[in-house]
């Protein structure tokens, strides 16, 4: 290996984890150690370059082979070994390779150079070029990517396709750019093309993610309009029983006058427990201090029981601070509603097992309900292929904001999904 040539290598892998860790918006670990985890990556590849430099098979067709090693090498470390959610991290790690071929593509054709290898001016292009984007990217992307990529649903396959693509597209201009003898005007007009139509499809997939951003928050609203009419229904029938108490007072006294006069003791006292316990049973059990919260448990704990379903409740639940309403409202909500739909699926007994709990500073969730033995899972997340998986999608979102997780499982008819949530939200990488 030239000096020039690891001049070059030096200058893209410093520049492939500054890149990486931009890009890392979900990350699995801290900004340290994911620095720490792609830096290492990053000098391990380059030793690996020099290795290969001295053998003569793969001399031959060292910068191929170096280029697809370097997309492979930290591609496979990006998306499995920093990024926490690997089906997302694809999106981005594409769009950076096709940035990548761009900046040394144009780089190529303005200093007549080819491999990548050359000299100051051809190492301060391309050090300028990434300089550039990263500070658009920084102050002009980045929010926007943030707002959709925290949304967007896991493993979309026809984001994942046509990111590859577009990445094999710009792959072939590279190895077509090192087989020309000159940078002619064909050559540039190849180059403008492709990489016309590489903004494009990234701009097409860009709206794509947007499109199923509003329909999941659609999906969202529609599902909480739902809870939020069943909660004003309910309190309507509170009301009702408020009222009719109100208004039934009176002869509850003239019964307990007529006792007291006939100075049976023992009737007064039964009659005063019969009606405790029917006035009791007209209003919902209060679960936690939080009302919010204490309403959609509420709510469903009624509804279960008016399907037939037994369900059993054991929450201890004195403080709910660090997690936001909506979030855990969602979250509780969507167990539920799943836990319900499960058990109206199956033709066996039809039971609820809800467990809340604090441990430290973190909030555990573990429902358990009876369900059909042929649940289909897809990387580790349940699938209804008779209707969507929004309700799923919603509990990973939420609990993903407090650097929680959420993990389901179903084994002898039982289903069970369990959620671990942190106080307060993780602060994103960048």
């Amino acid at each position: 290996m030239s000096i020039n040539t690891l001049i070059t290598n030096i200058i893209n892998g410093v520049f492939h984890v500054i890149w990486f860790t931009c890009m890392t918006l979900e990350p699995k670990y801290s900004r340290k150690k994911t620095v720490l985890i792609l830096s290492v990556t990053s000098v391990f590849f380059l030793i690996l370059m020099i290795v290969m430099s001295y053998i003569t098979i793969l001399a031959k067709m060292f910068y191929i082979v170096s280029y697809f090693l370097a997309a492979i090498f930290y591609g496979i470390v990006y998306i499995f070994g920093v990024s926490k959610t690997p089906s997302k991290a694809i999106f981005l790690m594409s769009a950076y390779y096709c940035l990548w071929t761009f900046i040394y593509n144009v780089n190529s054709y303005a200093t007549d150079s080819f491999a990548g290898a050359g000299n100051e001016v051809i190492w301060l292009l391309r050090i300028g070029l990434n300089l550039f984007f990263l500070f658009l990217y920084r102050f002009f992307f980045k929010k926007r990517f943030l707002l959709v990529y925290h949304d967007i649903r896991h493993g979309d396959s026809n984001i994942t396709i046509l990111s590859v693509l577009t990445f094999y597209m710009a792959s072939l201009l590279v190895i077509s750019n090192e087989k020309m003898h000159m940078h002619n005007a064909y050559f540039l007009y190849i180059l403008i093309s492709v990489y016309i139509f590489v903004v494009v499809v990234y701009v097409v997939l860009f709206r794509f993610m947007e499109r199923l951003n509003h329909e999941w928050r659609f999906k969202q609203m529609q599902f909480h309009e739902k809870f939020l009419l069943a909660q004003i229904d309910s309190y309507e029938e509170m009301e009702q029983n408020a009222r009719q108490t109100r208004h039934d007072f009176r002869h509850h006294n003239i019964v307990v006058a007529e006792f007291a006069k006939n100075r049976d003791y023992q009737g007064i006292l039964d009659y005063l427990q019969k009606y405790e316990e029917e006035e009791t049973a007209k209003y919902t059990k209060t679960f936690c201090a939080n009302h919010a919260v204490d309403n959609v448990l509420s709510f469903y704990v009624v509804k279960a029981e008016q399907k037939g379903i037994e369900i059993k409740t054991d929450i201890c639940l004195p403080d709910t601070s660090g997690i936001s309403d909506y979030d855990l409202v969602s979250v509780l909500a969507n167990v539920l509603e799943n836990a319900i739909s499960g058990c109206m699926r199956t033709e066996k007994k039809k039971w609820i097992s809800l467990w809340i709990r604090r441990k430290g500073n973190k909030l555990v969730i573990v429902c358990k309900n009876s369900c059909i033995s042929d649940i289909i899972f897809e990387n580790g997340i349940p699938r209804n292929i008779n209707r969507d998986s929004v309700g799923v999608e919603s509990i990973l979102q939420s609990v993903s904001k407090y650097s929680g997780d959420a993990d389901f499982t179903a084994v002898d008819g039982i289903f069970t999904c369990s959620v671990i949530m942190g106080s307060g939200k993780r602060k994103v990488m960048g």
